[in-house]
């Protein structure tokens, strides 16, 4: 449940970005309005440096998608190897209540010369 929930924020924080231009794409906007590439920073025209910085940005997204992928995967094993350890931490427990419950022999009785300090 946990992981539904985290996926479904990360979808919508996605779509959320997705909607608007990337950090590097607003710089390239900007580059082009500044170099006289485009008319202004407001016109549907993109320059080459909108274009790269737009590029630049998804690789970014990108990267922080398989980063996201990869922390989900180490969480996972986390949990698997938490499972793992609880299993046998159970069934250790279970031994040692078993090895608990068989009686010891009695002692022998000392001999004489135990008696004696012999």
């Amino acid at each position: 449940m946990r992981h539904i929930l985290k996926l479904l924020v990360l979808s919508a924080a996605g779509l959320a970005a997705a909607a608007c231009d990337g950090p590097r794409e607003n710089a390239g906007e900007k580059a082009d309005a500044a170099a006289g590439r485009v008319g202004s920073e407001d016109t549907l025209r993109s320059g080459p440096a909108e274009e790269m910085g737009a590029k630049q940005d998804a690789a970014a997204e990108s990267q922080a998608d398989a980063m996201e992928a990869r922390a989900e995967s180490i969480e996972d094993s986390a949990e698997q190897a938490r499972e793992a350890a609880r299993q046998r931490a159970e069934a250790l427990r279970k031994e040692a209540e078993a090895a608990r419950a068989v009686e010891a022999p009695p002692a022998p009785p000392p001999t004489p010369s135990e008696i004696n300090g012999m």
